[in-house]
């Protein structure tokens, strides 16, 4: 499974009254990655039922690239991150998933 392709989940919290700044930032930085990662998708997501929480939004980014997210784009993005103002957004927790492998019978993972 390590040779196959990574995409990255990366949620975390951000402040409603930091609301329009983080999203300027992370368009920025997804604007970046794009540009040094051709064929980057970088998507910003939001949790469905955000309204619950009247003080914080949880958002997601995603990232995938058709050959997998390499440690450099990871670590071009982690560098990019840190540049960010301490209190724009809150902790950042980052997820790897990749594809599921063939079925034993050589048929493609059918969801259930």
């Amino acid at each position: 499974m390590s040779d196959a392709p990574r995409s990255l989940f990366v949620y975390y919290r951000v402040p409603v009254r930091q609301q329009d700044a983080s999203r300027r930032a992370v368009d920025a930085i997804h604007a970046q990655l794009r540009e040094a990662y051709p064929g980057l998708n970088a998507r910003l997501m939001q949790r469905a039922d955000m309204a619950m929480d009247a003080q914080a939004q949880t958002w997601m980014e995603v990232y995938e690239h058709p050959s997998g997210i390499s440690l450099a784009c990871e670590q071009s993005l982690a560098a990019l991150v840190a540049a960010l103002p301490p209190d724009l957004i809150g902790p950042r927790h980052t997820e790897v998933f990749c594809p599921m492998a063939a079925s034993p019978r050589g048929e493609p993972a059918r969801p259930d």
